[in-house]
């Protein structure tokens, strides 16, 4: 089983995915005048959502390619 599948990695991954989409979803809060011309809070965190997909599945090929890696002795 990939290393990423496992429930203590799974739950990693999910909390820094989430952590990611706060930050995101906080700098419109903090600055809202920088998106003014550009997006609606309500388009800023669809934008969020779909880019915290992304970056959740990102970080599952990075960690499987660590694993790989480590398999292979590139550490040694």
């Amino acid at each position: 089983m990939p290393i990423q599948e496992l429930d203590e990695m799974e739950k990693l991954i999910g909390e820094t995915t989430d952590c990611f989409e706060d930050i995101m979803k906080q700098l419109f809060d903090e600055d809202p005048e920088i998106f003014e011309g550009r997006s609606t809070q309500a388009n800023w965190n669809t934008q969020v959502s779909s880019a915290g997909d992304e970056f959740h599945k990102a970080l599952n090929v990075l960690v499987e390619k660590f694993e790989v890696r480590l398999h292979n002795g590139e550490f040694a």
